[in-house]
């Protein structure tokens, strides 16, 4: 990397040294579909840095008595639990939460992950914020890439009239790498916006045409932009104001300038927060398991998320900003003898807003009472998805765009709509239970409807079409109902809703949920690398199958001689970890080689010293 380079992708790490109290402003570059005066919408990422424990968050009540084996020095008392549904609880610290999703402003994605999960904070934090896979390494965040797209000439010229305020925007002072480019961070760091400092430009004596001139010009032009940046800033925040009551805590008080910047105008359209501090392999409950460290990150979150939301309510701009969360991993299944827990695999995503078609998109984890105690969430969905769903619905991307952002595409959720007031809330949980060979369809209603229900089902997630009529006949003493579904194929994803009949005006709907043949997974095999290289008698493989198999591996040496082979029985669905035998055998080099039932192979480098 050369110099020039270098100050253009770090320099936005030092100017907030120089205005600590005030605005800094990176290069920034402007998503031209988003300003545009039809649509103004908003999306405000919240990052929980260190690795969220989705168990202790969002607790399924069908899984309690497991979780409780397998955590007995965490698990919350059952009677403290804050419900949701019949399946699903939050911790007690989050009841500013649970009201929102009572008031249906708060959805919740179940274990969001990717395959062959990295528990490394440095390496995942990556992979979330480029939007990678977990076997690719990309230096563009997920955001960054598309914004380079349109604005290939950045900084040049920026800002301008026609793109006068940043788009993207970090608080605190160190700058989101979900904006990252090519060679510049395409979003603006803001510490305290009414307070900015403005940094003299150096002078403008003519520079002499070589590299020193360059980089005194470069630098220059980046203090200019600072300026002009820092002062439609600090103009909007002094424009703005707030109405509700919000916690005396750092995320809440990074809430509340958002809040503030979008009140007053600012044209911004990206903001990220963060909550740090989710890395609790020691002390996560202190005193009794419903207090301690993760306790209060989420009495901290809870109540700065509803703050925000009630102020957005008041201020008459909640239907223009969607809200969403993210951590770079969850944490395993068993408690470790801190009484904390290591890092994991999947975790919960929270989505937050009045434009919300997602309740509790997902079923419960299921917990396995013999559990290995390395062994994480497996995930259901792939981030990755997620995000290009936000990106299609919210702001309205072509589908075939943002594919092309993501390795291997993405599969869409139904996870936002055009607001409340355009869709009927939902009122069932469905539950999906999947076979090889159909997929049932299960749900409960204490008061039965006369004109019984609709099952609806899509291969997109948009265009339903009716395909089962069921009659409050069919419901069972304690409301259960179901319906089989046959009609469906292995390597297809489908989509169901649920409706009463009757007139639009009473009818009841459920949220979106996804379904697939057991035999069909999400996604496609992945193999990770040798962890760690070199190997001893404890190194790992991480394999993800998208069904069961029956596999073999080799084990081969420098001379490629077979010095090790047997089965490898893998799990669909679901990440694998198979250890190396590598146990008794002399230092050097081999190469793992892994084959499935269909012929497929997969070989990796590994050395013994």
């Amino acid at each position: 990397m050369n110099r020039r380079k270098f100050l253009r992708t770090t320099g936005v790490l030092s100017l907030p040294a120089l205005i600590s109290s005030g605005v800094a402003a990176d290069p920034v570059g402007f998503f031209r579909p988003f300003i545009n005066a039809d649509d103004d919408r908003i999306l405000v990422l919240i990052r929980l840095a260190g690795g969220n424990d989705g168990l202790n968050t969002v607790i399924g009540l069908d899984q309690y008595a497991q979780l409780r084996g397998v955590r007995p020095n965490l698990a919350i008392p059952e009677n403290e639990l804050l419900g949701l549904n019949n399946r699903t609880a939050f911790h007690p610290a989050m009841t500013d939460m649970q009201t929102m999703f009572r008031n249906r402003k708060l959805g919740i994605v179940q274990a969001v992950g990717y395959p062959n999960q990295n528990r490394s904070h440095f390496r995942s934090t990556d992979i979330w914020t480029s939007g990678s896979a977990a076997t690719e390494n990309l230096t563009k965040g997920w955001l960054g890439r598309y914004l380079e797209r349109d604005h290939a000439t950045y900084p040049t010229d920026y800002p301008n009239e026609e793109f006068p305020y940043p788009l993207a925007m970090t608080m605190g002072n160190v700058v989101s790498a979900t904006c990252q480019g090519t060679e510049a961070n395409l979003s603006v760091v803001v510490d305290n916006p009414t307070n900015y400092l403005y940094i003299a430009p150096g002078g403008d004596t003519t520079l002499p045409a070589n590299y020193y001139g360059s980089e005194v010009s470069y630098v220059r032009d980046l203090i200019g932009q600072s300026n002009e940046y820092g002062a439609i800033v600090q103009d909007a925040a002094r424009a703005g104001n707030t109405t509700a009551i919000y916690p005396d805590t750092d995320l809440a008080n990074q809430l509340r300038n958002i809040a503030t910047l979008i009140s007053g105008g600012l044209g911004t359209k990206i903001y990220v927060a963060t909550l740090g501090g989710f890395d609790t392999h020691s002390d996560q409950v202190a005193g009794s398991t419903t207090a301690g460290r993760h306790a209060a990150l989420l009495d901290e979150l809870s109540g700065a998320m509803a703050a925000f939301q009630a102020d957005l309510t008041e201020l008459g701009h909640s239907q223009r900003v969607l809200g969403m969360t993210f951590s770079e991993f969850g944490r395993r299944i068993r408690s470790n003898e801190s009484n904390g827990t290591d890092h994991g695999d999947a975790a919960p995503l929270f989505l937050f807003g009045d434009c919300l078609s997602t309740r509790v998109l997902g079923e419960n984890p299921t917990i396995d009472p013999a559990v290995d105690q390395n062994a994480g969430v497996p995930f259901q969905y792939d981030f990755r998805d997620v995000y290009g769903s936000v990106l299609v619905d919210w702001f309205r991307v072509p589908e075939a765009e943002v594919s092309a952002l993501f390795t291997g595409g993405f599969t869409y959720l139904p996870l936002v709509n055009g607001c409340r007031d355009q869709e009927p809330p939902g009122e069932f949980d469905l539950l999906l239970r999947e076979e090889p060979t159909a997929i049932n369809v299960e749900w409960n209603d204490p008061e039965p409807s006369p004109g019984g229900f609709i099952i609806s089902r899509s291969t997109d997630g948009r265009r339903f079409t009716p395909v089962r009529r069921v009659g409050p006949a069919s419901r069972l003493s304690d409301g259960h109902y179901s319906f089989r579904d046959t009609e469906v194929r292995a390597g297809t994803t489908y989509y169901y809703r649920l409706e009463t009949a009757g007139p639009a005006a009473t009818r009841r709907s459920s949220s979106v949920q996804l379904g697939r043949l057991s035999t069909a997974g999400p996604g496609d095999w992945t193999v990770g690398l040798p962890r760690p290289n070199p190997v001893n008698e404890r190194s790992y493989v991480k394999v993800y199958a998208p069904a069961d198999d029956l596999a073999s591996y080799e084990l081969f040496n420098a001379e490629g001689r077979v010095v090790r082979s047997g089965p490898v029985t893998l799990v669909g669905r679901r990440d694998n970890r198979i250890g190396l035998p590598v146990a008794g055998l002399p230092g050097g080099a081999y190469t793992w080689r892994l084959s499935t039932s269909s012929g497929r192979r997969f070989a990796r480098k590994l050395v013994k010293k």
